[in-house]
Formats: C-alpha cells, structure tokens, sequence
C-alpha cells in the first residue's frame, strides 16, 4: 500500500459556519476510515485554512475516493502527493 499526502485548502467563501456544520459528519467518517486503515494522521492549519492529511492505498485514484469520502472534500481544494518511499517499504 502507498502513502500519500493529501493538502486541502478550503474553498472561497467557505464560512466558519459551514466547517462547523459538517464537523461531526467529517469526524465519524474519519474515524471510519481510520479504523480500516485508509487515514492517517490529520492536521490542521486553521491560520492558512489548510489542512494535511495522511492516507494510504494503492493508486491515486484510490486515496481520491477515500479522501472524496470526507464530508469536508466538498468544501475542499485537493492536492495529492504519493510520498516516497512508499510506506512499508526501505
């Protein structure tokens, strides 16, 4: 399985609101994807509205849907990164 980091920026005109809205949707599927092993960490720069985000699968097209999965992807720019070396691997 590959490691990739994910930078998500949230959208123009994205409000406190609307992050707040989809908090606990976001929060209970994290966790989901973290009990099956698909995220990683996650970390927030709310002064830069950006957030990091660790997944892990097999092919980019995979680690977009899982992170597609988040409620917060709507509100989201993405950006994805396969980190090397992958994971598991020297």
């Amino acid at each position: 399985m590959n490691s990739y980091m994910i930078v998500a920026s949230f959208k123009e005109g994205v409000t406190p609101e609307d992050i707040r809205e989809l908090i606990p949707a976001e929060q209970a599927q994290a966790q989901i994807l973290k009990d099956k092993g698909l995220l990683g960490d996650i970390k927030v720069a709310m002064p830069r509205r950006t957030v990091f985000l660790e997944a892990f699968a097999e092919t980019e097209e995979e680690v977009q849907a899982v992170i597609e999965s988040l409620p917060f992807a709507q509100i989201w720019d993405l950006e994805y990164y396969l980190t090397t070396p992958p994971a598991g691997k020297v």
